[in-house]
């Protein structure tokens, strides 16, 4: 959003403001439909009466994992043993255009997004910070993760 600063305000209209507004969308629904959709929402609302130009911006594909491959399977068992527990499939929201590029580019591979970061990535947001030890546990799973798949692939020694 560009608005003043809290440490900046006066007590007075302030003339604009701006905000850059992001929607997530379902894997099977158009992104440019949802787009339109949530532009005109938002064109109706116009709380107090307040002039509102909306310019539609890039969009991307939503993205829907398979979790019934090898690949899954022995991310399980390396979440679970990194973290000394069973893991738990929950439903969670994604919208990475390239994911979903790959899965049409490669339609049988299995796509998992897994990765370890530092807290100065702000990969989703300016304060996001990762744990140490979960940064540890993140990297130990990513590793249990390859010698598991290649030990499902038959690519390891016994």
């Amino acid at each position: 959003m560009d608005v003043l600063p809290v440490d900046a305000a006066v007590n007075a209209v302030v003339p604009y403001a701006r905000a850059k507004v992001s929607l997530r969308v379902h894997p099977e629904q158009d992104p440019l439909e949802a787009q339109a959709a949530l532009a005109s929402h938002l064109e109706e609302l116009r709380p107090f009466g307040i002039a509102l130009r909306v310019q539609k911006a890039e969009t991307g594909q939503g993205f829907s994992a398979r979790t019934s491959g090898p690949a899954y399977a022995a991310a399980q068992s390396a979440l679970s043993a990194a973290w000394g527990g069973e893991t738990v499939s929950i439903a969670s929201g994604g919208s990475i255009p390239l994911v979903s590029a790959l899965q049409e580019a490669a339609p049988d591979a299995e796509m998992l997004l897994l990765g370890t970061t530092d807290g100065f990535a702000n990969i989703h947001a300016p304060n996001e910070r990762v744990l140490l030890d979960e940064f540890e546990q993140a990297t130990l799973a990513e590793a249990l993760f390859f010698g598991e798949l290649a030990a499902r692939a038959g690519g390891a020694d016994e």
